[in-house]
């Protein structure tokens, strides 16, 4: 599998301008005929180290799933409502993603993904954003 550099940042979307959190990391790019799918390790930045996190994107709908500590598994569909558990060595947790926001232009060099959603567990709600990009680092810049 190609390994890829990805710049992952991460943010609540409020009234305020939003923090964001940032980092980069290597992982691996993997293309199917569905569409693709992209790994990397979690890191203590982004509060749940330990943690494989692997994004599988087919045409305008995105899976998340994540492993290790933390187990939970998302889908983003512009328009839709997905339900799921989040589990965490604190216990299980209902959640509930509503994709507001899909946009991705992937290719096997470079990419990028763009997510907008609403988080909401229990009496916790949250307006998220993701932005990810990525780019092979076997090409070589001249």
């Amino acid at each position: 599998m190609p390994k890829v550099l990805l710049t992952i940042r991460g943010s609540l979307i409020e009234d305020e301008p939003d923090e964001a959190v940032e980092f980069v990391t290597e992982g691996t790019l993997q293309r199917s005929a569905q569409g693709f799918s992209l790994e990397y390790d979690e890191s203590a930045l982004t509060g749940v180290e330990g943690v494989k996190t692997r994004l599988m994107l087919e045409g305008k709908t995105v899976t998340l799933e994540r492993s290790g500590a933390i187990d939970s598994h998302m889908v983003f569909s512009p328009g839709s409502v997905f339900q799921s558990n989040l589990n965490s060595p604190s216990g299980r947790t209902k959640m509930s993603i509503y994709a507001t926001r899909v946009e991705s232009l992937l290719q096997e060099k470079s990419g990028s993904l763009k997510l907008e959603y609403e988080l909401s567990t229990g009496e916790l709600f949250t307006m998220n954003k993701l932005d990810l990009s990525f780019k092979n680092m076997e090409e070589r810049v001249n």
